[in-house]
């Protein structure tokens, strides 16, 4: 784990893996920056909500959902997930 990735789990966010059925339906564009490239998702879990999500481009890195942001919306999830991109990869 590289150092940008450290501080994006140690935010005071519950940044947790995607829950099993959930799925991706919404993908931003790379955000990349000093800290990396990271992808920005919304992702549907089996209650209907979403989560905004974002994975690290690169071999071995995975996909994290944050769920402390329960949305309704799909964009709404999209767009917390690219200020979170945005943040990591500074």
């Amino acid at each position: 784990m590289n150092c940008t990735t450290e501080m994006l789990f140690e935010l005071p966010l519950a940044a947790v893996s995607p829950p099993p059925g959930s799925k991706n339906v919404r993908l931003g564009q790379i955000v990349t920056g000093p800290g990396g490239s990271w992808v920005p998702c919304a992702t549907k879990v089996a209650s209907g909500f979403f989560y905004p999500g974002l994975f690290q481009v690169g071999p071995g890195q995975r996909q994290v959902c944050i769920s402390d942001y329960k949305l309704s919306c799909s964009q709404a999830a999209l767009n917390k997930a690219i200020k979170i991109a945005h943040s990591a990869a500074a």
